[in-house]
């Protein structure tokens, strides 16, 4: 399956977008800097970007740690399962708060933790199991044996308010930009809190959120799908 690129994201993260909140009657365009162009009374360039709770060169943030979870996790089902012939299920939900920093040893202790429950009945395993195992907040055991069995990480909903002070970096890596864009009268910043991925899900509800001082941006719109919630900062 060819993987989606950056534009078609943006095309439908800003399709989502458009239905629930009130555009300038005109042409829109689809192009690059910036993503979108609406053609209207002025021409308004829009430019699109995630909103992440951290910036994703850091191990600690959630966009390195999300993928050495899965990694961690596909192997410590593959070395289990290399020495053992029971084929159940687990499912891992990790602690945000305790990033994982030893791969290796991870992998180690989990394979411990199989080893212990795997004559377990099915359901939710006791923390005092794992309490050696820090990275963790959560485990389920579905004892019943599958030929396709897949041990997964799964994500509890625990959704933090979201950070002006985040928002402000990255406005501020934005405004480096727009003497690159195509010219138009006006440019707003569209910040897309993706509800799916753990690595931006917040909640954008703030009573009361201060004006954002930027030169570059005559709006700046956060953006959370599937609750479609709308924030929009002059």
């Amino acid at each position: 399956m060819a993987q989606t690129s950056n534009q078609d994201k943006e095309k439908h993260y800003f399709e989502m977008f458009r239905k629930h909140y009130q555009l300038p009657a005109g042409t829109i365009i689809y192009r690059d800097r910036p993503d979108v162009i609406i053609n209207a009374e002025r021409k308004i360039g829009i430019e699109i970007t995630n909103f992440y709770l951290e910036p994703g060169h850091r191990k600690e943030s959630e966009q390195v740690q999300n993928r050495w979870r899965e990694r961690v996790v596909s192997e410590a089902q593959r070395q289990y399962q290399r020495a053992n012939e029971r084929m159940f299920e687990l499912s891992f939900d990790f602690d945000k708060s305790c990033p994982i920093s030893n791969k290796k040893n991870l992998v180690n202790r989990l394979i411990e933790l199989a080893t212990q429950i795997q004559n377990h009945k099915t359901g939710v395993i006791g923390k005092d199991l794992f309490k050696e195992i820090p990275e963790l907040s959560f485990v389920y055991l579905n004892n019943q044996e599958y030929e396709d069995t897949k041990w997964r990480v799964v994500q509890s909903h625990r959704a933090s308010m979201l950070s002006m002070n985040r928002l402000v970096e990255i406005i501020k890596d934005k405004e480096q930009h727009p003497q690159n864009y195509e010219k138009c009268d006006a440019y707003w910043l569209l910040v897309i809190v993706d509800f799916m991925n753990r690595a931006q899900d917040q909640e954008i509800h703030v009573d009361d959120f201060k004006r954002v001082e930027t030169e570059a941006f005559e709006k700046i719109i956060v953006y959370k799908t599937l609750t479609n919630d709308v924030l929009a900062v002059k």
